[in-house]
């Protein structure tokens, strides 16, 4: 066993050993199959982080037969648009994102809201971290989500990772939309024209049931690392308020350098990353910084994201929260 895998074997042994104080002995992700929804990605970072500290962890919907599985002593994390025909025992803890009917019957919950800029300014909330915030009377921790990655696949993409831009294509696997208050096509479209400048091919995939292809997990990754560059731009709403996008977070624990059009995210990463709110800008800033950082720069990005904003990180402050401990 390499030095690298001796100390995440003792991290999560620490981890694992403080999680048995909290009283379940499964996991069940409910809803949001992988690549059904854009949230289930949410659902496949934590379900492969509980793997990975060792719980027996089950992902079920609403349409699977589950009437012979023992759910007694069960932790359930589940979403909005999720939730259906999920067993609520007095026997069992439930992790709630947007579903705050359940709240009323399950005796023993919290809740998981993400983050935006006006947590901050709520009086009495209890400050965990830079954009993680936790209001002890609601039960509701307000935090971003992270990479899909485990730290140990983090320093594994260190070892070969490079500076060179790759193809003169910018692969976005993702959601890009034209309406709506989530719409982001209207910030993407001058990057995109920056892009076509300068010869380099804006590439578009989908990645849930309604894309035209489906790209899979490692092919996600695959393609960010071979990108010239993989920015992380949000659309105005989320930009407004203040919403840090997962992508951000992915891409660079792929191994990319941060690019993005949010201030809030400039600022959680203290400033070491590119920023431009005017995302045609973007794109030279970005090509700019890309000639000028160095391989220990980017392994500083990474290393920041590794040690704060993984699904392990996530985890450990829900469980906390849920047992009174935050």
């Amino acid at each position: 066993m390499n030095k690298i895998a001796k100390f995440w074997f003792f991290v999560v042994f620490l981890l694992t050993s403080q999680m048995q104080c909290y009283s379940f002995d499964k996991v069940v992700i409910w809803g949001h199959k992988l690549h059904s929804h854009t949230h289930s990605y949410i659902h496949y970072g934590f379900y492969k982080a509980f793997l990975y500290l060792g719980y027996p962890t089950y992902w079920f919907d609403e349409y699977d037969d589950v009437s012979g599985f023992d759910f007694s002593n069960s932790l359930f994390l589940t979403a909005n648009q999720a939730s259906e025909e999920m067993p609520i025992r007095d026997d069992c803890k439930y992790i709630l994102h947007n579903t705050d009917d359940i709240q009323l019957r399950a005796s023993q919950f919290m809740k998981i809201q993400t983050y935006t800029r006006d947590v901050s300014l709520r009086p009495g909330y209890i400050k965990i971290a830079p954009c993680i915030y936790y209001d002890r009377g609601g039960k509701v921790l307000y935090m971003p989500w992270a990479t899909d990655l485990l730290p140990f696949e983090i320093d594994e993409i260190k070892k070969n990772v490079s500076l060179s831009p790759g193809l003169r294509k910018v692969y976005w696997v993702g959601t890009m939309s034209k309406e709506g208050e989530y719409s982001n096509f209207g910030e993407l479209n001058p990057f995109i024209s920056a892009c076509r400048e300068n010869g380099i091919e804006f590439v578009y995939y989908g990645i849930y049931t309604n894309a035209i292809k489906l790209i899979g997990m490692d092919e996600n990754r695959q393609l960010i690392a071979a990108s010239y560059m993989a920015p992380a731009i949000v659309g105005q709403w989320q930009k407004e308020q203040g919403y840090i996008p997962c992508r951000i977070f992915k891409n660079i624990s792929y191994g990319k350098i941060g690019i993005t059009n949010s201030d809030v995210v400039y600022e959680l990463f203290e400033k070491k990353i590119v920023y431009n709110s005017d995302t045609y800008q973007l794109f030279y800033d970005a090509q700019k910084a890309m000639e000028t950082m160095t391989i220990d720069d980017l392994y500083e990005l990474m290393d920041f994201v590794k040690e704060r904003h993984t699904y392990l990180n996530r985890i450990d402050l829900m469980l906390k929260a849920l047992n009174g401990v935050l």
